[in-house]
Order: structure tokens, then C-alpha cells, then sequence
């Protein structure tokens, strides 16, 4: 039995007490001035009819990938969506892959990269993979498909990553550096059952 302020305090609600404080406390990571609260995730990912999943949290990025966004002195990170990826992502001759929920990413876009991904030209932009390789390719918006899409070098990437449909699934993120649009991405594997 302990007191507090004069008050006799029962060692069971005191251990109940701190128990419930550690549970509400929220750890966090900082990355670049912002600060990141990891949510629990659930044991398996599950997809939905478009190939995209549902955003119920913000995953932390791979360390490697963090490394490199730092190393490029890349600024304003910001997570776009998750996707698993179809077989036309990862096939040969198709060399592009679409963004899904793409409203995230246009919304981080100014008015005038909006203008040059609508229009005949591309936005140039860098792509980084999970093991730190930096990608050129090409940003647009697909309007017959209303979609926005990474091509022109897209391939390379997916040889480098062995990237594999309906068993990979990657968590795309936003940064720039040097005024620069730049994607990095992590890939996971699906839990297979």
C-alpha cells in the first residue's frame, strides 16, 4: 500500500495506471522536420477490385530508401498510395506503371506541372527503388484512361527489383529534391495463405 497526497493508492491500480499510459503513449519517427506516427498493421494485405489498397495508416519508408531521399537532400515527403502490382505493370512491352488514387498525387502538383502532365509533354522525374537506385522516367497523365502513369524506363526498374504480379506490392512516396518531382518506393511481399 502506498499514499499519495495523503491518499492510501492500491498497488493493482497503480501497475493498471502505468499500463495504460505506455499503451497511449505514441511513439514517432522524425524524417525531415515532420513527424511520422507509425500505425499497427494487420497480418495480411488484402486487394481490392482495383489492385489498390486502402490507405488505413501511413507506412514508415524502407531505411534505405529514407538514406537515399536524405542523400539527395530530397524535401516535402509525402506517402501517395499502395498498390499491388498487376501483370501489365511488370510486363515487357508495356513498360509503365500506374499510379492508383492518383487525386493524392495531383493534389501535390502545382498548376503548372499539372499543365505539362496533361499536355503533349511529360514531367521528367527521378524514381528511386528500394535498394537506393535512382531511375530517369517520365510523369503523364493517360487522359483516355484518366490514370497517371511512370513510363519510359519503368522496365529497368522492374528487372532490377525482380518485381513479380499479384505477389509484390509497392508503397509509392513523394519527395522533390532540387525543385525536382521525385518517386521512391518500397516493395513487400504479399503474406501468401
Amino acid at each position: 500500500m502506498a499514499r499519495l497526497f495523503g491518499v492510501v493508492i492500491l498497488e493493482q491500480n497503480v501497475r493498471v495506471e502505468e499500463e495504460t499510459k505506455r499503451r497511449n503513449e505514441r511513439k514517432f519517427v522524425r524524417i525531415f522536420e515532420r513527424e511520422i506516427v507509425p500505425q499497427r498493421r494487420k497480418c495480411a494485405i488484402k486487394k481490392t477490385h482495383s489492385s489498390s489498397l486502402s490507405l488505413p495508416s501511413v507506412p514508415l519508408p524502407f531505411p534505405l530508401v529514407v538514406q537515399t531521399i536524405h542523400d539527395m537532400e530530397g524535401k516535402n515527403l509525402h506517402f501517395v498510395t499502395r498498390k499491388i502490382f498487376e501483370l501489365s505493370d511488370i510486363t515487357i512491352n508495356q513498360n509503365r506503371f500506374f499510379i492508383p488514387k492518383s487525386e493524392v498525387l495531383w493534389g501535390l502538383l502545382s498548376d503548372g506541372k499539372k499543365t505539362l502532365v496533361e499536355g503533349r509533354m511529360a514531367l521528367e522525374v527521378m524514381v528511386v527503388d528500394p535498394r537506393g537506385g535512382k531511375y530517369n522516367m517520365k510523369l503523364k497523365k493517360w487522359k483516355n484512361l484518366n490514370q497517371i502513369v511512370l513510363n519510359g524506363g519503368w522496365q529497368k526498374v522492374v528487372e532490377d527489383n525482380r518485381l513479380k504480379a499479384e505477389v509484390d506490392c509497392a508503397e509509392v512516396w513523394n519527395f522533390r529534391a532540387d525543385s525536382k518531382l521525385c518517386f521512391a518506393f518500397d516493395v513487400k511481399k504479399q503474406l501468401q495463405y
